[in-house]
């Protein structure tokens, strides 16, 4: 009879700790920022309404390049801001810092700031990198920009450029 108590004791402590590092491991839902906008908010007052710090903090080391790597970085062979129309652009960054469930979104400028278009993505849990692509076929010579947002903040702004095919994969 003692030994079936100490048994069941050691199968409730062992539920117990498997619970308590699952719900470890889930997003925190007050952390996740659902939604990215494209102007800022005055204020922290909803999910979206992110302080410059902490949206700052959420998005590291966002790189442009003509490859992606197999982590989803782009290969720092493939850095380079210097596309031929018809390539494709790369942009990743980091997102370790970001809660799962977290909306990043990109928007594409061309030429005279026209705005080409915009996608938005959601963080995965354990997702280090994040990454988002244009195909340029049809992009006039000119210079381009892509804005990161994430909640109501522009964390940054990727600058390049459309040139001639013998002076692209710079």
């Amino acid at each position: 009879m003692k030994i079936n108590r100490i048994l069941l004791s050691i199968a409730l402590v062992s539920a117990c700790s498997f619970a308590a590092c699952k719900k470890e491991a889930e997003p925190d839902a007050s952390e996740v920022t659902p939604v990215a906008t494209e102007s800022e908010v005055p204020g922290v007052a909803s999910q979206s309404d992110l302080s410059p710090a902490a949206a700052e903090s959420r998005i590291d080391d966002v790189t442009t390049g003509h490859a992606l790597a197999a982590d989803g970085s782009i290969d720092s062979a493939q850095v380079g801001d210097d596309f031929a129309s018809g390539e494709t652009v790369h942009i990743a960054m980091k997102v370790g810092d970001t809660p799962a469930g977290s909306a990043v979104k990109i928007v594409w400028y061309g030429p005279e700031d026209k705005r080409i278009n915009e996608e938005t993505k959601t963080v995965a849990t354990g997702e280090t990198f994040l990454n988002f692509s244009a195909d340029t076929k049809g992009w006039a010579k000119g210079d381009y920009k892509a804005e990161i947002w994430i909640g109501d903040e522009n964390v940054n702004t990727e600058r390049f450029q459309v040139v001639d095919a013998a002076n692209a994969g710079r």
